[in-house]
C-alpha cells in the first residue's frame, strides 16, 4: 500500500494529482486482491486503467518538461521510456498470460510502487528544485 506523505509532493498541482491518483489505483487494487474472491476482471480492468492512466500522465509530464525547458528532460524522458517500453509491457504480459492472477497483479503493483517511490523521490522532485533555481534567478536583488 502507498500512503501519501509531503516527500511525494513535485510543486506542480496536475503532477502532483496525477500522483496522487496513481497512488489511489495502485491502493485500491491491493484491496481487491486482499479481499479475494472473483476479482480477476475487476482487477484487469484497474490495472488497464492504471497502464493508460501512467502512460498520459507520462506524456503530460514530458509536455511540461518541455515547456520550461527542464534541462534534464532528456534524461528523464529515457526513465519514462524504460517504464513503458520494456517494464510495464513486460508485466502486463505476464498478467495476461497468467489470467490476473494474484501473484502477477502483486508482482506488477511491486513493482509499480518501488518504480514509483524511487522515480517521484529521486527524478520528479528535481522539477522542484529547477522551478526553484529558475524563480531565484529571475529574482532581481535588492
Amino acid at each position: 500500500m502507498l500512503e501519501w506523505h509531503e516527500r511525494y509532493e513535485v510543486g506542480i498541482e496536475s503532477i502532483d494529482n496525477a500522483h496522487k491518483e496513481i497512488f489511489r489505483v495502485i491502493n485500491r487494487l491491493h484491496k481487491m486482491i486482499r479481499v479475494g474472491g472473483n476479482t480477476r476482471w475487476a482487477a484487469a480492468e484497474a490495472v488497464k486503467y492504471l497502464k493508460t492512466y501512467v502512460l498520459k500522465h507520462f506524456q503530460d509530464e514530458e509536455e511540461y518538461m518541455l515547456s520550461i525547458g527542464f534541462r534534464d528532460y532528456e534524461t528523464h524522458k529515457s526513465i519514462h521510456d524504460g517504464m513503458r517500453d520494456k517494464i510495464v509491457p513486460r508485466l502486463y504480459s505476464q498478467m495476461e498470460s497468467a489470467n490476473y492472477s494474484d501473484e502477477t497483479i502483486t508482482l506488477f503493483l511491486t513493482v509499480c510502487e518501488k518504480w514509483l517511490n524511487k522515480h517521484i523521490i529521486g527524478h520528479d522532485r528535481e522539477l522542484l528544485k529547477y522551478l526553484k533555481s529558475e524563480e531565484e534567478e529571475a529574482t532581481p536583488e535588492a
